[in-house]
């Protein structure tokens, strides 16, 4: 079943609809759920959030892509729960991916006039003139939050040119949105 008809079904206000998001996308959203909290039980927990505030969401929202949308939920629920969470559940890893993307965000003192959507804009704009690998890369660091060994493995690269290719997209990165007056 394709997103449009699993989205339908949530239309109709069909139960079949979570369902059919977990056989699609439950194992994808779990792991990504994992990446951030490190455990299976807060894992789990958080896709069930991330279903019933898609239940909640649609209608009327009507996302062109249901993969996109609900690991974006799940992720800003994992972020959440991790941290409300006590600070020792913190893999060495994510307290690294986040102090990387920290220091590229803007300061509100600086770039007062930037907001979130524009800000979201940019690096979307930024990642589409990236090559394929620099661009999946960076997504598997700050998106999914996959260790450099993760995705060493899944790209077939060796540790050391993964941690140089985040690096030099970061310095990217930061120039790109300094350009466009978003000042870090």
């Amino acid at each position: 079943m394709d997103d449009s008809e699993i989205v339908g079904l949530y239309f109709e206000r069909s139960e079949e609809a979570i369902s059919r998001t977990d056989e699609k996308y439950g194992a994808l959203a779990k792991k990504l759920a994992y990446n951030i909290l490190g455990t299976h039980a807060d894992s789990e927990e958080c896709v069930l959030d991330a279903y019933l505030a898609v239940w909640n969401s649609v209608p009327p929202e009507r996302p062109k892509s249901l993969k996109a949308y609900l690991l974006g939920i799940v992720r800003n629920i994992s972020i959440v729960r991790l941290r409300h969470d006590t600070a020792k559940k913190r893999s060495r890893d994510l307290e690294i991916s986040f102090d990387e993307l920290e220091a590229l965000l803007p300061d509100r003192g600086f770039s007062p006039g930037s907001n979130d959507g524009e800000i979201s804009e940019a690096i979307s704009e930024f990642l589409r003139g990236e090559s394929r690998d620099s661009r999946l890369i960076f997504l598997r660091k700050y998106f999914y939050f996959d260790s450099i060994a993760e995705i060493s493995a899944r790209f077939g690269f060796s540790e050391a040119k993964i941690k140089s290719s985040l690096k030099r997209t970061r310095e990217r990165l930061r120039k790109f949105l300094t350009e466009r007056g978003i000042y870090i």
